[in-house]
Order: C-alpha cells, then structure tokens, then sequence
C-alpha cells in the first residue's frame, strides 16, 4: 500500500516536471518568435558584424568617433546583430559605465525638435537642460554633449542607432543628421552614428552639406542564403541550448526537433 502511494507520488512530481519543462521551453520559443529575446545566433553575416563591432568597440574603448549606414531589405537581421554588438560590448565593466546609447527612429521622431527631446531623455539631462533657451539645434546638441563630460573633460562615448535613416533625410534642412555627421567628423564628441534603413537610395536623399559631414561607411545586409543555411537557422530557433529546465529533457527535446524536423526528409527534393 505504502510502496503504490509512493510510486503514484513520484509519478506525479515527475509529471509536474515535466510541465514546468515544457512550459519554459514554451516560454523561449515565445520570445524567440516574437523577436524579443536574442536570436540563438547569427548566420551569413560575420563579416559584417565584424565590421560594425570594430567599428562601434573604437568609440567605446577609445573615443573615437564614427559614423556608417547600415543598408538592407526587412527582416536581414540589420537591427538584431546591432543589439548583440552592444549586448557582447557592454559584458566589459568599463564599457557599461561609460557606453551610452540613445534610440531613434524616423517614424516616431518625425521632426527635430521631437527628436531632440527623445535624446534628452534617453541620455537623463531633462533637469540639466531645465528652460535654458538656446540659438540653434546646434548649440542645444552641444550642450547635451558637453553635460555629458565626466572629470577627466573627456566626453562619455555615445552610440546613435537611427531606425529608418531615410525618414530622418525628410526633415527640414537636415538639421539633426547635419549635426550629428558634423560632432562626428569634427571629433567634439565622442559619437558613433550609425543609420539603419532598407533604402539603397539613401545616399542620394542626403544635402550636399550633410553628405560632406558623412563618413561614406556602408555596410550591406544582402542575404544570399542557401538551403542548408535557412535549416540551419530554423532548428537553432527551435533547439533549447541552455534554460532552467533538466538537462535530460532538453536533451530529449532536441533530440526530436531534428527527427521530426520537416526540413530533414525534403533537403534533395527542395534543391532539385
């Protein structure tokens, strides 16, 4: 009697485990699917993601000041690998204490002055701006840049990603991308301004003036991915590497995503 109470107690636990397993795995997929956990990995762009890394690491660690489009269709993995760069980054101690980033996107910030609010409170200096009045776009920028100075009166390093690039060539005279290329080339700052859109064009919608300010780096997202490269993707999508869940269980459960995979049996067909 005490040995079957035992076993239908144990059995339950185990189905309880098995629950929680399957729960978080549920949970990850979720948030894979949804883009908002980081991608497994990232495939088909390790040169490119080498170059950005360079590129943003030298304002981070050293200062230096930068500026690059980031140029490819919907959907090529421009905004995720951006994300890992600055994840991958800021595990460095003295990187998070002094790497800030601010956000902007065309399509929420459509005019300067909008825009230069959303930096103001991305970089925490509305109090330090408080009702100062200030000549020009200019001149409100530095000052931003400027109360950043910690004691040394080197300027933190500030990383600008601008989603849809191209929406912000539409503002008026240009004011904000003028300005930012400017610090950037000038060296006032220490600042990495990097432009994301999916326009191949975007170079032709810029000012002379601004154009002149801009570094000309462009880096291309192209995906030119074959067969084995989009399987690749997918079951790194769906294989559990590492989660609070038992290691028998994700053991088994990607065990099954590769027999049961659609894209096992259908490889040579696919091709042909």
């Amino acid at each position: 009697m005490k040995s079957s109470k035992r076993k239908s107690k144990s059995s339950k636990e185990t189905d309880a485990g098995e629950a929680t397993s399957i729960q978080n795995i549920q949970d990850e997929l979720r948030l894979r699917f949804s883009q908002n956990a980081p991608s497994p990995s990232l495939h088909g762009y390790e040169k490119e993601r080498g170059q950005l890394f360079d590129l943003i690491k030298r304002t981070a660690s050293t200062g230096e000041s930068n500026s690059v489009l980031v140029i490819g269709p919907r959907g090529s993995g421009k905004t995720m690998t951006l994300n890992s760069i600055y994840n991958e980054l800021i595990e460095d101690d003295n990187v998070r204490e002094n790497l800030l980033q601010v956000k902007l996107n065309g399509l929420l910030q459509t005019d300067d002055k909008i825009a230069l609010k959303e930096i103001t409170r991305q970089l925490q200096l509305e109090n330090t701006l408080g009702d100062k009045v200030f000549g020009s776009f200019a001149e409100t920028l530095q000052f931003l840049l400027d109360a950043l100075k910690c004691g040394s009166q080197s300027s933190k390093p500030i990383l600008f990603i601008l989603e849809e690039f191209d929406m912000f060539a539409h503002h008026k005279n240009q004011t904000l991308l003028y300005n930012l290329f400017d610090i950037a080339q000038s060296d006032q700052a220490p600042i990495c301004v990097v432009g994301v859109t999916c326009r191949l064009d975007v170079i032709e919608l810029l000012e002379k003036r601004v154009k002149s300010r801009f570094s000309h780096r462009q880096v291309y997202f192209l995906n030119n991915y074959s067969y084995e490269n989009f399987c690749d993707i997918c079951m790194s999508y769906l294989k559990i590497e590492s989660k609070p869940v038992r290691c028998d269980f994700i053991k088994e459960w990607n065990k099954q995503v590769e027999v049961s995979s659609p894209f096992m049996g259908h490889h040579s067909f696919i091709n042909e």
